[in-house]
């Protein structure tokens, strides 16, 4: 005879334990949300990256977005990742950024990883580099109340990203696409901007699948490292390659959000570019990539989280004699002239230094298999082949994501520093950097990141 109250709670037990999500070995699970807000300006703004432009936006080819995903393993830290269509994150941005999301839902700065896609397509964000460039100090203005409205929909966004967490599984992969070419072409005249089909280049697409627990794909994220200038210098608001490639991967997934993270692309154009079908053409591409690494054998991620931040300070080199600084200010080149007389300024006597640039460096350990390295400014593409050859094992993968948390520089290897050229010596007059930076700095990176590294696996502690 069955015994009623036992078959009731057997059935109760059954009933509960069905209802429970699924966990890995240790008791973990994965949760994630994901979305996504328009960042498109409601009004013309002046574009960013090309300083050949005489006037402000006009119209809007694509829209931009800010798109977030929040990832969380049992008890343990959580992960923002926020993806921006914009050309920068000055420390000011940074910022606000950090303050609004803390006060407003609680999320630490360590927990967010921010990465702009640098297209050349966006608003000029910082009323200061407006004031640089010599352009009229009403975009500024304008630009500031963008900032405004940015804030608001990245607001938005995480809001929307939090509400919608579920239980799911993470996977990754990874790809090639060939279409980033090296920029850096020696010549006579020494290193020219100018595509060097010799050169070092990063064709990796590293690809992060997230499932929900019916199978369902969520999101998806992936890098790739290259500028995002095959548009060229049009006067429409554009997500250039990468947004086109995110649109083709969400028209294909309708329930997924597909977020981009640049690479260490600082030395990497497109190849071809400078029209609107080799946008799109370089988008398909890279979209057919990621599609490729989801029909590979995706390696699972056991549902563990650790991350670590740091700033590593990197020097200057010395500035510039007072003599030289003031014969650059009769430049007739108004860059050249703005940076003298700024470097004057600030730095007045003989023997004033800069302080160090604050450069951070940040690390996350996804399921013990995958190290996301995210490093700050627009690194070049030596340094994700230089950390994957020297770090990446069977069973340890390492993706590499430049333009995070504080973009505002490029960041030379001590080759290119010692090669000169356009990101080694000469491009710190547009982004206000007193001189360039020192030899060691590469050095000093990629030490920060192994000390990261060993930190969130677990076999470092973190300094006091």
């Amino acid at each position: 005879m069955i015994n009623l109250p036992c078959f009731k709670l057997i059935a109760v037990m059954l009933s509960i334990g069905m209802c429970l999500p699924a966990v890995g070995d240790d008791g973990n699970i994965w949760r994630a949300g994901v979305a996504k807000e328009s960042i498109t300006p409601k009004e013309p703004v002046w574009l960013a990256g090309y300083a050949a432009r005489n006037s402000p936006s006009d119209g809007v080819l694509t829209e931009l977005y800010a798109r977030a995903l929040v990832l969380t393993a049992s008890h343990q830290q959580r992960l923002v990742i926020l993806t921006l269509e914009l050309i920068e994150v000055p420390e000011a941005l940074r910022k606000r950024i950090v303050d609004r999301i803390r006060e407003q839902h609680g999320i630490a700065s360590d927990e967010l990883l921010i990465n702009v896609s640098h297209t050349h397509g966006g608003p000029m964000i910082s009323s200061k580099t407006i004031e640089d460039w010599g352009i009229e100090r009403a975009w500024g203005v304008r630009a500031e109340k963008y900032v405004d409205e940015l804030l608001n929909s990245i607001d938005k966004a995480i809001e929307s990203a939090l509400g919608k967490m579920e239980d799911v599984t993470v996977s990754y992969s990874h790809s090639r696409c060939g279409f980033a070419m090296n920029r850096r072409l020696p010549s006579s005249d020494g290193i020219r901007l100018a595509p060097n089909p010799n050169g070092i280049v990063d064709h990796e697409v590293p690809v992060l699948r997230i499932d929900s627990k019916s199978g369902k794909l969520v999101a998806l994220v992936f890098g790739y490292a290259c500028h995002n200038t095959a548009l060229g210098p049009t006067r429409e608001l554009h997500g250039d390659y990468a947004g086109f490639a995110q649109e083709k991967l969400e028209q294909d997934h309708p329930e997924a959000v597909a977020l981009f993270l640049l690479g260490a692309g600082g030395d990497q154009d497109p190849s071809p570019r400078r029209s609107l079908e080799d946008a799109k053409q370089n988008g398909l591409s890279l979209a057919l990539a990621v599609e490729g690494a989801l029909a590979a054998e995706m390696v699972a991620l056991p549902a563990k989280l650790s991350m670590n931040t740091a700033n590593v300070p990197i020097a200057f080199a010395p500035l510039p004699s007072r003599a030289e600084l003031e014969s650059r200010v009769q430049s007739p080149d108004g860059f050249v002239s703005r940076h003298a007389r700024m470097i004057l300024e600030k730095w007045p006597n003989p023997g004033d230094h800069p302080d160090d640039y604050q450069y951070p460096v940040q690390v996350v350990s996804l399921g013990d298999k995958l190290n996301l390295i995210a490093l700050g400014g627009e690194p070049m593409a030596e340094y994700a082949v230089r950390l994957r050859s020297e770090l990446a094992k069977p069973d340890r993968y390492i993706w590499v994501a430049g333009y995070s948390n504080l973009v505002n520089a490029y960041i030379p290897n001590r080759r290119v520093l010692r090669e000169g050229g356009y990101e080694g010596t000469q491009a710190i007059i547009y982004q206000s950097l007193p001189a360039p930076f020192a030899e060691d700095i590469e050095e000093r990176i990629v030490a920060s990141v192994r000390r990261q590294i060993a930190i969130v696996n677990g076999e470092a502690e973190v300094a006091k």
